[in-house]
């Protein structure tokens, strides 16, 4: 049972402090915003454990960037059935679950309130537990809501992951602008064109159904950037290389964008560089994709003696794949020229 505890008499809240037990757990759910942030200032956080929310309706607890527990709801939430099995009731987290040990590390918890969302009930249960934010959150058409929660009790989020499905523009308006460090929109209806200014982060990667423009390319400031739609042009590409050259967007480390030459030559037209034809070229992203160019592809060098790799990735389904890669890579390897 849940009550708005400050909305009691004085001396029933006097009666509750003076029983409460030294360890009496209280569910942040019930407090404002500024009490949350409060208690969370006072509060030790737990090191190397981080809490990330998928779109199964599952809460995965890591601690060392090893998944330690995964808390799995089977809910008639969002008209999703994860198992179909029963469950002995308990208690937790201020909340009557009903829990069941599906593998080593995997538990199930059944929730019957079809008109909120336990995964909520969870995500504030084990934050207070561990004393840290939500570090990555996926959600979908179903669970805007999530997001929305989540956002209003933590200053950033790590990374906002949007999987397919429809959504408002003005929901998608919101995400962009959120307080996330990266951002990443799979398949979503309607599309949407977007000519804005996009906020500062570390990444941004875009799949189909948010076509990317001119503007927020030009004005972009990522250390990732991966765009799968676009209505950029090869003649855009060639002035964003050159915006780069002369000190734009400096934090940029990889850059991924369509088009729809095959030759180098005609998107680096007018552009200084050296061709590099010889030994297979291997470089790091800061997510950990390799990326493989081969012989054909164009060293750049920036004034400030930066140095970067242009390579196009063919592709036979889409818009072929213009590669800008600059040195060092995340596993700190050098550019492999040194001359220029």
């Amino acid at each position: 049972m849940t009550f708005p505890f400050f909305r009691v008499p004085q001396i029933v809240q006097s009666i509750i402090v003076n029983l409460a037990e030294p360890y009496e757990l209280i569910c942040l759910t019930q407090c404002s915003k500024r009490a949350y942030k409060l208690v969370k200032t006072y509060r030790k956080t737990s090191e190397n454990v981080k809490i990330v929310v998928d779109i199964e309706n599952t809460v995965k607890v890591y601690f060392d960037r090893k998944m330690s527990c995964r808390l799995s709801l089977d809910s008639k939430y969002g008209n999703q059935e994860l198992a179909r099995r029963e469950y002995p009731t308990t208690n937790l987290f201020g909340a009557d679950f009903c829990l069941s040990l599906f593998l080593s590390n995997i538990w199930k918890l059944k929730w019957d309130d079809p008109t909120t969302d336990g995964v909520l009930t969870l995500l504030d249960w084990v934050t207070d537990l561990f004393q840290v934010d939500v570090r990555g959150l996926d959600i979908s058409e179903d669970t805007v809501h999530r997001w929305k929660w989540v956002e209003s009790r933590q200053e950033r989020i790590k990374s906002l992951y949007l999987s397919g499905g429809r959504y408002s523009k003005n929901d998608i308006s919101n995400m962009i602008h959120s307080n996330s460090d990266n951002l990443l929109f799979m398949y979503i209806t309607p599309r949407i064109e977007y000519s804005g200014i996009l906020p500062s982060r570390t990444s941004f990667v875009s799949g189909n159904g948010f076509s990317f423009t001119r503007n927020p390319l030009m004005t972009s400031d990522f250390v990732h950037l991966s765009i799968s739609d676009s209505t950029i042009t090869d003649a855009d590409v060639n002035q964003f290389l050159k915006h780069w050259l002369a000190g734009g967007n400096s934090r940029l480390k990889t850059a991924s964008l369509p088009v729809d030459s095959r030759d180098l030559d005609d998107i680096t037209y007018g552009i200084e560089g050296i061709h590099g034809n010889f030994e297979t070229e291997v470089y790091w992203t800061i997510f950990g994709r390799k990326l493989t160019f081969y012989f054909r592809r164009l060293y750049l060098r920036r004034a400030d003696g930066v140095m970067a790799t242009c390579y196009i990735i063919e592709n036979s389904c889409r818009r072929n794949e213009f590669v800008l890669a600059v040195w060092p890579d995340a596993k700190n390897n050098s550019c492999p020229i040194d001359i220029f």
